[in-house]
């Protein structure tokens, strides 16, 4: 199966979550995060958190950990939920609620 790239071009490689969790790192942007997970998962996990990500043209440029920052939310406890994704049970309760914490710092 051929995933099209960003700027409509084909580009070869598996669909479907990335192989090891670490390969979703700070840097890993919106877009990427939710081509891995074609399920819907990461836009689940998105909505979770009160992110518009899915809909903002920002997405394709913004890494996780900015757009984190830019939610007030950890981006170390997001990082942690994203990368739950790949597990067989994804994210537990907890790690999600960790992750939504809205911090008051502006």
């Amino acid at each position: 199966m051929t995933v099209r790239g960003v700027n409509g071009r084909g580009t070869a490689g598996p669909v479907g979550p990335p192989a090891d969790a670490r390969e979703i790192k700070g840097r890993t942007t919106v877009v990427e995060v939710l081509r891995m997970f074609p399920g819907g998962e990461a836009a689940q996990l998105m909505s979770r958190l009160s992110w518009p990500c899915a809909h903002c043209g920002g997405a394709f440029h913004e890494p996780l950990a900015v757009a984190a920052k830019r939610h007030r939310n950890s981006p170390i406890a997001v990082l942690e939920a994203f990368r739950a994704l790949c597990g067989p049970d994804g994210p537990s309760e907890d790690v999600i609620q960790r992750a939504a914490v809205k911090s008051t710092d502006r």
